[in-house]
């Protein structure tokens, strides 16, 4: 895999950047041949300003559609967002147009692919426990698929990049259905590495110049990382983004199952970094969110332990505004309208913080129970 320095987003920069760690795997040309459709798998989540580090950088959009053009290949960008719920071609291009994607499709004359618009089962036989998938039928027909996550933690999975991203290939609500049937985290993971076998992009390209810490993927705050990383292999490019902010690869539960079933490689020792070293572009104190974190995280999926440890989401009254995003997103009707603000029916939560994930004012913050507080401050 590929590590280039990147210390902000100026298109220039930006594009000689991604150039360069392509180029260091073998240049775009390895990947692309011309007339090849190839779809640009971004991060879109909900839709937000960039500058709030939520969603793929529109400079990085850009300068992969200049390079897929370079190399003959037709370029689209797409995803599934979170937001649609079920299938919404508005919400969509809405989430686009905050995010300042929908402008550089329109100024590239680039196709938005709405994603969530069709879709196709796929089997998936070297799966571990997610033999079928249904997939947006975009994925299943480009001829490529380049995957450009943003480096970010998450509630549920610790960290979010390019493993987790491909989740945005399963459309509208069957991505609340893949959160009842895997409710673990451990079940939830092994489903994303079951998905990367069934979709395997060809090239997977990173956006950590400007990262997310502490309550991500949505709600967490922007810190400076200032790299694009790039390689074949998603699993060992989320393994050297961990390092770079200090989270051991091995607690990523994406990183641990891939490494152990074949999938891609998560040990450090065994991946050979090209460009930068890790080590130069060290992040010092990267915030995790809630309740996360090695054994602690661990303990918290344990029976009576869970309660007693694991972050629960609550409502912010002065910062709620009514839109009910996280009732509509619930995966198992936990939350209910209760006069201006939601209320949750803990018995009923599993603990996916979807509506922490979702909430588009930051309403719905994670907290940790006294005796977490007290092993973890």
């Amino acid at each position: 895999m590929s590590l280039i320095r990147c210390p902000d987003y100026h298109p220039l920069r930006v594009e000689g950047a991604a150039r360069e760690a392509i180029d260091l795997l073998g240049g775009i040309q390895r990947f692309v041949r011309p007339g090849d459709r190839v779809l640009l798998k971004i991060n879109l989540l909900d839709g937000a300003a960039p500058e709030k580090a939520i969603t793929t950088h529109p400079a990085v959009v850009r300068a992969l559609i200049h390079l897929v053009r370079e190399a003959g290949g037709v370029p689209r960008v797409g995803d599934c967002a979170g937001i649609e719920g079920p299938p919404s071609l508005s919400r969509f291009r809405g989430a686009c147009r905050r995010a300042g994607i929908l402008a550089v499709c329109e100024e590239e004359g680039v196709e938005l692919a709405h994603l969530s618009g069709a879709s196709t089962e796929v089997e998936n036989p070297a799966g571990r426990a997610f033999k079928r998938f249904t997939l947006a039928r975009g994925v299943v027909e480009a001829d490529v698929v380049i995957s450009l996550p943003k480096l970010k933690t998450h509630g549920l999975m610790l960290y979010t990049g390019g493993v987790k991203n491909l989740f945005g290939c399963i459309p509208g609500l069957l991505k609340a259905q893949m959160h009842v049937r895997a409710q673990r985290p451990e079940s939830f993971a092994q489903m994303l590495v079951d998905l990367l076998v069934a979709v395997r992009p060809a090239l997977t390209v990173m956006d950590a110049v400007t990262a997310m810490e502490g309550n991500g993927p949505r709600n967490g705050r922007p810190r400076d990382v200032g790299a694009i990383l790039g390689s074949t292999d998603p699993v060992a490019l989320d393994a050297i983004a961990c390092q770079i902010v200090g989270i051991p690869p091995e607690v990523v539960l994406t990183t641990r199952l891939a490494e152990e079933q074949g999938v891609g490689t998560g040990e450090l020792a065994r991946i050979e970094v090209r460009g930068e070293s890790p080590g130069s572009i060290r992040v010092e104190g990267f915030r995790l969110p809630a309740g996360q974190g090695g054994l602690f995280q661990a303990l918290g999926r344990v029976g009576f332990l869970k309660d007693r440890l694991v972050a629960r989401p609550q409502a912010v009254a002065d910062r709620c505004k009514g839109c009910w995003t996280c009732v509509e997103h619930c995966p198992v009707g936990a939350l209910s309208k209760n006069g201006s603000i939601p209320a949750f029916d803990y018995r009923k939560c599993i603990s996916c913080y979807c509506c922490q994930e979702l909430c588009p004012h930051d309403a719905i913050v994670l907290r940790r129970p006294l005796v977490a507080r007290w092993l973890m401050p």
